[in-house]
């Protein structure tokens, strides 16, 4: 990068280093001012003048009149990833509205996905915390719940790594990169989940982004559109029943619509500071473990739980964000998947293991019990050895959602109301699955009360000529 070209980026570089919103380093923008006036009065430099008169009118502007909260109630932040079996924010904030209104209410979403429960919670004031298995979500809901970045910062870092991406494309480094290896190595490239082209750009975003001289807040921010983009643009992966490979595409504009993402970010960004906003934590872990994040969840204990938990529905999460989780090298090999896939409440049959014992926990459920009979005598007659093991992972999945029920219990209120978002099933050889139903009495088995089991919505399932019916399970902590 050149001198004269590098002036947005090392402004950029120390304006970053500010801890509040809109805080600029006078002193590097007068700098920054200073070593312009060294070179010839051309359009170019100009223009650079103006860019840093127009910093410095930030830096001093007084703080922004704060709006209403319904001036950030559009659908803002969630689209800068969401996941594929995300569950709408207007259902949330719905339930929000209902339930949250006691002074202090805290809210606790124990199955967070891409951030949709703590960013509603977050634009109405109140304070929330999210858990997740897999390391995607976790890092895609804990970008979205950090709305101190300054969104000017952004853009012109946006510059700096424009110069870094145009400045030359990966050549005999690119083979190297653990994303690239991961890909190569797990025959993902060649089945054609990427093409080399968009996959090549996609790691020199990737490359240009770890170059920025900034803190770990921004990276983190570009990472995130980047995965938006190499899930949106870059690759050729659909998404039906399960994730399959569609055209192959030759080429994509990754760097332009990757672009138009952080553009749309500090667009919400710039709403979120004139909103008094709640505070949100983001874990990593297993949501039916929760005695060991005790002291990550702090307190108060909460009021009010919403989540959609999985589905017992054969689908693979972890298939269904492998592209992000290479890209965020969370994947390296097998084992290091196997890893993610242990933390998770068991939903399909690749993601069952020799020493999974959560079944043991719901053998004297009759009604569940009938379901498994139906199903063993359905795989009978099968000859894929996947359908002898969908009995097990009924079984699994409903000891997995009874663990994490009991577990969950000592860190709520008394009086605290839980919200489950679940559908009925009939993935496994078309058996039907009253899942909320069983859910309610497992519930009632540890402790809670059911409230209520409200219809949300109808839907056709993707793999069957099938109506698939969502309910809202609503149960309540007694004292």
């Amino acid at each position: 990068m050149d001198e004269e070209n590098s002036y947005s980026c090392q402004l950029a570089a120390v304006s970053s280093q500010g801890s509040g919103v809109r805080e600029y380093s006078t002193g590097a923008i007068f700098a920054g001012l200073a070593a312009l006036t060294n070179h010839a009065f051309t359009i170019d430099n100009l223009n650079r003048i103006g860019y840093y008169l127009i910093v410095m009118k930030n830096a001093i502007s007084p703080p922004p009149v704060r709006m209403p909260p319904q001036a950030f109630m559009n659908g803002e932040v969630h689209d800068w990833y969401r996941t594929v079996w995300g569950y709408s924010d207007h259902l949330v904030g719905t339930l929000l509205d209902e339930f949250a209104s006691a002074a202090r209410a805290r809210v606790l979403d124990p199955f967070c996905g891409s951030g949709t429960t703590l960013v509603e919670c977050m634009k109405r004031g109140i304070d929330s915390a999210g858990i997740d298995a897999n390391p995607v979500s976790c890092f895609a809901a804990a970008v979205k719940t950090n709305w101190s970045l300054n969104s000017d910062r952004l853009l012109a870092l946006l510059e700096c790594i424009g110069e870094n991406y145009h400045n030359g494309l990966l050549d005999e480094t690119y083979a190297s990169d653990p994303t690239y290896r991961y890909l190569d190595s797990t025959g993902m490239l060649s089945r054609g989940w990427i093409s080399p082209e968009p996959l090549k750009k996609a790691i020199s975003v990737k490359h240009s982004i770890r170059m920025l001289k900034t803190s770990v807040a921004y990276r983190r921010t570009f990472t995130l559109a980047l995965l938006d983009t190499v899930l949106r643009t870059a690759a050729n992966i659909k998404f039906g029943p399960e994730l399959y490979c569609s055209k192959q595409k030759t080429d994509a504009d990754v760097f332009g619509e990757f672009c138009k993402k952080i553009r749309k970010i500090a667009h919400d960004l710039d709403l979120a500071t004139h909103v008094k906003h709640g505070k949100s934590v983001v874990l990593e872990g297993d949501s039916r473990g929760f005695v060991g994040l005790r002291n990550q969840l702090g307190s108060p204990k909460f009021s009010l739980v919403i989540c959609s938990p999985p589905y017992p529905a054969e689908h693979d999460y972890t298939r269904n964000s492998r592209l992000e989780l290479a890209f965020l090298e969370e994947v390296k090999d097998r084992e290091s998947l196997r890893l993610i896939k242990k933390r998770m409440v068991r939903s399909h049959t690749k993601g069952i293991y020799t020493e999974d014992d959560d079944s043991g926990l719901v053998t004297g459920h009759e009604a569940l019990a009938r379901i498994v009979r139906r199903i063993d005598r359905a795989a009978a007659s099968k000859t894929y050895g996947f359908a002898r093991l969908y009995s097990r992972v009924t079984m699994e999945y409903f000891g997995g959602m009874k663990r994490h029920l009991a577990s969950i219990r000592p860190f709520l209120r008394d009086g605290a109301i839980l919200a489950y978002v679940v559908g009925d099933q009939s993935s496994y050889l078309q058996v039907p699955i009253n899942t909320a139903h069983i859910l309610s009495a497992l519930a009632v088995e540890v402790g809670y009360e059911q409230v209520e089991i409200r219809h949300w919505r109808n839907r056709n399932s993707r793999s069957a000529s099938k109506v698939i019916v969502e309910n809202i399970l609503i149960l309540r902590k007694g004292a």
